[in-house]
């Protein structure tokens, strides 16, 4: 956390429950998924100053409300702390919340509590981009190498990558990083869209989609295979 960062007070972590019956329409099918009603636990992190932070994780209908009850249960390690508590060392903070000795054995980063932290933690990134005044996209390639290694947790990791060799990493994409920032602001991102192929449609469907994205300026497309090979 920079130096220059205002230290906010963290009140209350609020959690809701949202779905969609996308189901009926066969939207977001796939091979496995083939019924899914797009959904996901809402996380809001309020501040005693008035800023909050919004974050979500994906879920596909039931067993929401127990990736709802996971994220209830880890609500104790976020309300009552201030914001420099946990950018101080955003790695610590995540080792903490993956970690509780009596919850980290339906877990620890895997399953329903790796989906609740990923909530909690989505929350808190958008909070300390509000704080910076700037999308998160922005926060993140305006931190310096090692305030940005310092979110990150590498006891699983290095073994691949050291934190030092990474921040060296990073040191050398500083070069041109001013123009690739430029052409983001300029342009945006490439994307594609899951939108025109989801494995339920009709090939009709498909070709109507494609259409219609293709006239919105999409030019890759993503498109779901596998559940009949004949």
């Amino acid at each position: 956390m920079a130096s220059g960062d205002k230290c906010l007070n963290i009140t209350t972590l609020e959690a809701k429950d949202v779905r969609w019956p996308t189901s009926l329409g066969a939207h977001g099918s796939d091979a496995m998924h083939t019924d899914p009603d797009y959904s996901c636990v809402y996380v809001t992190v309020r501040t005693s100053e008035g800023t909050y932070g919004n974050g979500l994780t994906f879920t596909l209908g039931r067993g929401t409300d127990i990736v709802l009850l996971a994220v209830k249960s880890l609500k104790k390690f976020v309300e009552n702390r201030t914001t420099a508590s946990i950018y101080g060392n955003f790695a610590k903070f995540w080792r903490e919340i993956t970690s509780e000795s009596q919850l980290r054995w339906i877990g620890p980063e895997k399953g329903v509590t790796h989906l609740a932290v990923a909530a909690i933690v989505n929350a808190l990134w958008d909070l300390w981009g509000k704080i910076r005044a700037v999308p998160v996209w922005r926060l993140l390639t305006e931190m310096e190498p090692e305030e940005l290694i310092s979110t990150i947790d590498f006891r699983y990791i290095t073994d691949a990558i050291t934190p030092q060799e990474a921040v060296g990493i990073l040191r050398e994409g500083k070069t041109g990083q001013r123009a690739r920032i430029d052409e983001l602001v300029a342009n945006g991102y490439p994307a594609y869209t899951t939108q025109v192929g989801w494995i339920g449609y009709s090939d009709d469907q498909i070709r109507s989609l494609c259409r219609k994205y293709l006239a919105a300026g999409f030019t890759a497309f993503k498109i779901k295979v596998g559940q009949d090979l004949e």
